[in-house]
C-alpha cells in the first residue's frame, strides 16, 4: 500500500487537532516532554524571548534554544513544530523515500526549534548529535524537513554539539539540575528580591558575593548561589551563558522585563 493510502497514527491525528498552532505565548508544541517514555535529557525552560515554558527534549536542544533565546533580533520561538502530513507525504513520494511511520500508520514529522527574526528570515534548526546523523533513518527525516522549509522559503539549519560553545555547555551543566529539579517552592518574587539584592552591589564577581550575602543574612551556606541558580533557569536576571559562570560579576546581569513587570504587579 502506498503510503499516501495510510492512516495517519490516531495518536498524532488526536494532536494535530490542537497542537502546533498559535505563535508566541499562544503556541502549543506537538509534543510535551511529560509525554516521552525516556526523560533523563528533557526538560522545561522559561523564555526570556517569549515569556512562556519551552519543552525541549535534550540537553542539546536546551542549549541550541538558550543559544538564540537571549538574541534582540529573536521574536518568537517554536518548539517541536510539526510539518502538515501532506506536505511530507509529497516530499517523500519526490525523494522516493518513505514516509515515516509506526505499524502502518504515518507519524506526523516535526522540526525541533523554529525562530522567527525581527529583520531576516525564519530559521528552522534540526538538532541532533552527531553520531545520530549516521542514522538512515534520521537521515530521511532530515530531508524531509530540508526540502519543507526552503520550499517554504525559511532557512533550515543542522546544530550539533559542535556548535556548543565551551562556556555554555559549562552553564548549562550548572543551570541543568535547577531546570529538572524545580518544585517550584521559591516564588518569583522570592527570587527576585534575593537578584535585586545581588545587583545592589557593582562589579562584583557574583560567586563570592552570594557567599559574603550568606554570612551577612545568617542563612545556610549555598543559599543565594542556589536562588541565583535558580533565577538563572527561570530567566528571571539574564547572564553571559557563553561565558562560564565562575567569571560573571554584577555588572554583567540584567534582570527580565518580564520579572520587573512581576514587581510593578503587571504580570500574574
Amino acid at each position: 500500500m502506498p503510503d499516501s493510502n495510510k492512516p495517519v497514527h490516531p495518536a498524532d491525528l488526536k494532536k494535530l487537532k490542537t497542537r502546533g498552532k498559535g505563535v508566541r505565548k499562544d503556541y502549543e508544541p506537538f509534543i510535551y516532554i511529560h509525554e516521552l517514555s525516556s526523560l533523563g535529557e528533557s526538560c522545561r525552560s522559561n523564555s526570556a524571548t517569549v515569556g512562556r515554558v519551552h519543552h525541549l527534549l535534550s540537553r542539546l536542544e536546551l542549549a541550541a534554544f538558550l543559544s538564540f533565546d537571549y538574541s534582540s533580533n529573536i521574536i518568537d520561538i517554536r518548539e517541536q513544530f510539526p510539518i502538515p502530513i501532506e506536505d511530507s507525504l509529497d516530499i517523500c513520494r519526490q525523494l522516493g523515500i518513505k514516509h515515516p511511520q509506526i505499524s502502518g500508520k504515518l507519524k506526523v514529522v516535526t522540526t525541533d526549534l523554529l525562530f522567527d527574526f525581527k529583520k531576516q528570515k525564519q530559521l528552522a534548526l534540526a538538532v541532533k548529535y552527531v553520531d545520530e546523523l549516521a542514522d538512515p533513518r534520521v537521515i530521511d527525516k532530515l530531508q524531509i524537513e530540508k526540502a519543507h522549509w526552503e520550499n517554504k522559503g525559511a532557512n533550515w539549519r543542522i546544530f550539533t554539539e559542535r556548535q556548543v560553545e565551551p562556556g555554555l555547555k559549562e552553564n548549562l551543566q550548572w543551570i541543568h539540575p535547577a531546570l529538572v529539579n524545580d518544585s517550584g517552592e521559591r516564588s518569583n518574587q522570592e527570587l527576585l528580591s534575593i537578584m535585586e539584592r545581588l545587583l545592589t552591589h557593582q562589579n562584583v564577581k557574583v560567586g563570592g558575593l552570594c557567599a559574603q550575602l550568606d554570612d551577612s543574612y545568617q542563612v545556610e551556606p549555598g543559599f543565594h548561589i542556589e536562588a541565583f541558580r535558580l533565577a538563572i533557569a527561570r530567566k528571571i536576571v539574564l547572564a553571559p551563558l557563553g561565558q562560564s559562570f565562575y567569571h560573571w560579576t554584577t555588572s554583567e546581569l540584567a534582570i527580565t522585563e518580564h520579572s520587573l513587570a512581576l514587581r510593578r504587579g503587571n504580570v500574574s
